[in-house]
């Protein structure tokens, strides 16, 4: 009994430092474009009790606060931690910065490929990815005239991010920062989150708990009854957001070289990433 009982105190006493590293993960994975949040919370488990408490709050914190507060800790921890990093980044090069977050998309791809088929690839869904990629690909067009579109940063648009950051929440595979990078909004957001910018942060956050607790309970009806067709839904928004925001303009052929090799340094960066998923995920050195 007592090695039993010794092995148990051990899982408790290290569990809550496991949770907060895969929160650390999630969070990084929030602010970085291309790597979905949601998607890394399918990942660790986390997912479920996650929108079991956004949908009945008062019912699901006394199970599952425990589970919630470290993981919170953490996504806090890695978002913050990461968006200082990601603004000076930004400034110093935004387009080799882009073309990392690129790569950070594409590498993503197969894993939210994956994830869309866990009930198979059926040629309906297929097709429902080829439409919502045309269709998004198009609005985009129309928008930003084939170009990342920049619009004028203010507490309205903050609070168009804190609706993006919520969608991504609760739509695993949605990446917000994709969208905001081609609006033009994600530098500037970044460095509000980094200087602790109230008026950054406070509009971001009423988006946030608006969309997640007018939506959730909509988005989790939507992901049990048509998982299938609104994960497909969802990459081909994803491919729609980044054709437009490819840096398509070089001075000369060592720029189109140096956004290559960024782009391929951002698919390695993701497949790391996966790798890194995983074994937290099973409990296996990297």
């Amino acid at each position: 009994m007592y090695p039993s009982s010794n092995q148990s105190n051990i899982k408790k006493i290290f569990l809550p430092v496991i949770l907060f590293l895969q929160g650390i993960i999630i969070g990084i994975g929030g602010i970085l474009p291309g790597v979905s949040g949601g998607v890394l919370c399918v990942i660790f488990g986390l997912y479920q009790p996650v929108m079991q408490t956004l949908s009945h709050p008062f019912q699901s914190l006394k199970k599952y606060w425990k589970l919630l507060l470290p993981a919170g800790l953490g996504v806090l921890a890695g978002f913050l931690g990461l968006a200082r990093l990601t603004s000076t980044l930004m400034e110093q090069n935004s387009e080799a910065a882009t073309c990392v977050f690129i790569g950070l998309i594409l590498g993503m791809m197969p894993q939210l490929w994956q994830e869309a088929g866990k009930e198979g690839h059926p040629r309906h869904a297929v097709l429902t990815l080829l439409i919502s990629f045309l269709a998004f690909f198009a609005l985009f067009l129309i928008i930003g005239g084939g170009t990342t579109l920049n619009v004028e940063p203010n507490i309205g648009w903050f609070v168009f991010c804190g609706f993006a950051w919520g969608i991504s929440i609760i739509v695993p595979g949605m990446s917000s920062s994709t969208l905001l990078l081609f609006l033009g909004l994600y530098q500037p957001m970044l460095d509000g989150i980094s200087r602790l910018s109230i008026s950054v942060i406070i509009p971001m956050a009423v988006g946030i708990v608006l969309t997640v607790f007018l939506l959730s309970r909509l988005v989790n009806y939507c992901y049990q009854k048509h998982y299938t067709l609104v994960s497909h839904a969802i990459i081909g928004v994803i491919l729609a957001t980044v054709i437009p925001t490819l840096p398509f303009h070089f001075d000369n052929t060592t720029g189109l070289f140096v956004n290559l090799a960024c782009i391929f340094s951002g698919i390695l960066a993701a497949l790391l990433i996966n790798r890194l998923c995983t074994s937290l995920l099973r409990g296996k050195k990297v």
